[in-house]
């Protein structure tokens, strides 16, 4: 009986060379829009995080026309001092 290999689920990191790249989904904000779910790949040992060239054509999209991607949704903002 052969024992099955546990497998790691990071990927090598293209700069610090370690087994610590993880696929996340994340909300940015760009020029006061909140883009939410964008995917991006980002190393839990150096910080480096990485966008696939469709997700950032998508952005630029979005930020060109806003109008045609967003929703707009009212939301209580608070400012200290």
């Amino acid at each position: 009986m052969t024992k099955k290999r546990k497998r790691n689920p990071f990927k090598v990191c293209s700069q610090c060379k370690q087994r610590a790249v993880r696929d996340v989904r994340r909300t940015e904000v760009y020029d006061g829009i909140v883009i939410e779910n964008v995917p991006s790949t980002y190393c839990t040992n150096c910080g480096e995080e990485l966008y696939a060239a469709a997700t950032l054509q998508l952005i630029e999209q979005i930020l060109a026309q806003p109008k045609r991607y967003v929703r707009m949704v009212e939301m209580p903002v608070a400012r200290v001092a």
